[in-house]
């Protein structure tokens, strides 16, 4: 304990008691000039030490005076106008004047820094919240504390990022589930009409396709479709044209007028004789 302290219990704020500058016998100019010229002399004994937080991330700080002595000034004609406790003590460091007690606080102290970095976290706050607003889920209206966080999906532990006009990761997960069974009833449905067309003239499997394949039909083949999408793929790769049916043979024409052909693409092989003479046409 400074040995001052024990003559003055009293004197509460940090560093040592306070030193009172009285000046006059001058210009207003001058006075004014003497005050600064003092304090500029004086600056290492009332600056204090500069102190920052570098947790904050800013290059604000504050000032300790622990070791500080406070510092005062006025005029003598200041003092004879106002009194001792008017608005006439300039505090070194401080700008204006200021009431004795008033201007014996300490300027830029950790109490106004902590104001300060406050004020700058509820900006902070601010802005954070205006953004996480406009990532609301367009499904359920659920409001993100965070744009990014680590969710876990089918394959593990995955970050989800929230965009405007998205969704959150249980309605995300939702959506998609859903979207996969309508495609899947989509899929079954198409295999179930399909099923009841002719069958591929090529492979004379489904109409639809080889099941899971990539080219697998996911909407319901036309009826006049004669070959499933891989070979028409296969057709085409191969550049061998259209495909043209074989024309019925006269014993078949002659069973035709007994009884209906056990033959789906019957229809197809008489409209193609029609169409496609018989002389110089690819079987």
């Amino acid at each position: 304990m400074h040995w001052w302290r024990r003559a003055w219990p009293g004197h509460t704020r940090p560093g040592y008691p306070p030193v009172a500058l009285v000046v006059t016998d001058a210009g207003p100019v001058a006075l004014a000039n003497r005050q600064q010229a003092v304090a500029d002399l004086s600056a290492d004994c009332w600056r204090g030490r500069w102190r920052r937080e570098v947790r904050d991330y800013n290059d604000d700080g504050w000032r300790e005076y622990d070791d500080a002595v406070p510092i005062v000034a006025t005029t003598l004609e200041l003092l004879a106008e106002h009194g001792p406790l008017g608005p006439v003590w300039w505090r070194f460091g401080r700008s204006g004047r200021h009431p004795l007690t008033e201007a014996l606080e300490n300027p830029n102290n950790r109490a106004a820094y902590d104001l300060r970095q406050a004020a700058r976290e509820d900006e902070q706050q601010r802005i954070h919240q205006e953004l996480m607003d406009t990532l609301v889920c367009i499904d359920c209206g659920d409001v993100p504390e965070e744009e990014s966080t680590w969710e876990y999906g089918r394959q593990g532990q995955v970050e989800w990022t929230r965009r405007r006009g998205s969704r959150c990761w249980s309605c995300h997960q939702d959506h998609e589930e859903r979207l996969e069974r309508e495609a899947q009833e989509r899929l079954e449905a198409a295999r179930a009409a399909n099923a009841k067309l002719r069958p591929c003239w090529t492979c004379r499997g489904s109409i639809g396709g080889k099941e899971n394949s990539k080219l697998e039909l996911t909407e319901k083949a036309g009826p006049d479709r004669l070959e499933c999408p891989q070979c028409v793929a296969d057709r085409e790769a191969k550049k061998l044209g259209p495909l043209v049916l074989p024309a019925p043979t006269k014993r078949e024409q002659v069973a035709a007028l007994l009884s209906a052909p056990d033959d789906p693409w019957w229809d197809v092989r008489v409209l193609h004789a029609k169409l496609y003479p018989v002389k110089d046409r690819a079987a």
